[in-house]
This record gives structure tokens, sequence and C-alpha cells, in this order.
């Protein structure tokens, strides 16, 4: 009876483990593409996030219980806020906005997609750009890394960066 009831509390505490790491995860990170079409001369960005690690965060500063399955036009507000306050895209010192366009969600991989208005910029050679994430590092401190991958034609082919919480400002002259 004793073997018996160790085997129940050994397979309690092993389905407790699966089911607790189903909901965390222990990378803490961000990715996100910045890109410019030459031809149109329009810049876009997207950025992924964990949807825990956002909810979390955009929770505690901005909004409250977002629900990213259907976003208000609070909820989408309150994007455009938080973005305005730990992302930032600035050329030539002007900062350019980052609104709200659209977003998908793959719950399977608990995984956000949030995609930016597109900017009419015209870039020559010489202009300096200049990235600052500081997506989640309240959050999680160190522990937090934020992948920017850039696409500037013909400037810059593909550039990948990441953006840690001591070093979180990425300067390029195009």
């Amino acid at each position: 009876m004793k073997s018996l009831n160790r085997k129940l509390q050994i397979l309690g505490l092993l389905a407790l483990f699966i089911v607790c790491s189903s909901f965390m995860h222990p990378i803490k990170l961000t990715a996100s593409l910045i890109e410019y079409d030459e031809k149109t001369n329009k810049l876009r960005m997207e950025c992924k996030v964990f949807i825990d690690d956002f909810e979390k965060s955009i929770n505690k500063t901005l909004a409250k219980n977002i629900n990213v399955l259907n976003l208000t036009k609070k909820d989408k507000a309150g994007i455009d806020n938080y973005f305005d306050q730990y992302y930032t895209i600035n050329l030539n010192g002007k900062k350019l906005p980052l609104k709200y366009q659209a977003s998908e969600v793959n719950i399977q991989f608990n995984v956000l997609t949030i995609k930016f208005s597109e900017s009419v910029i015209k870039l020559k050679k010489g202009d300096k750009l200049y990235i600052e994430n500081k997506l989640f590092f309240q959050e999680f401190g160190y522990l937090q890394s934020n992948r920017i991958t850039i696409r500037i034609s013909p400037f810059i082919a593909e550039d990948n960066n990441v953006a840690v919480l001591n070093d979180y400002l990425i300067l390029k002259t195009l």
C-alpha cells in the first residue's frame, strides 16, 4: 500500500510539473523586425513577444486585463502607449511613431506578433538610426534579451542585434 501511495505521489508531482511548465517558459526574449522598402519609402516594424510576458508587463504599467485574442480600442491605445514608452525608433533625432496596425496570436506557441503602421520616410547615406528597445527589462532584468533584425536596403542587407538590460540602444549610420 505504501508503495502504491508513493507511486501516486510521484505521478501527481510529475503531472503538476508538466502542467506548470506548460504555462511558464524559461526564455525571456522578444524578436522584432525593422524593414525599409526603398521603392515605397516605407519603414515597417513588427515585434513578437511571449503573450504571458507581455500581459504581465502591460497590465502592470498601462492597461488592465488586456485580452490579446479580442483587443478593444482601449487595448490598442494601451499598446501604442506601451511601445511609446519602451521601444523607440529615431531617425536623425526625430522619433518615428509606432502606431498599432494589427496583431496575430499563436496560442500554441504563446506568441503575439504586433504589427505597426508603416512610416513614410526618405533615407539617404549618412542618416543615423537609433533604436531603443527596453521591453520587459523592468519585469525580468538581466534574464531578458531583445533581438532586433534590421533590413534597410540598400544600406543594410540584414543586421541582427541584441538589446540587453545594460545595453539597449542600437545606433546605425546608413
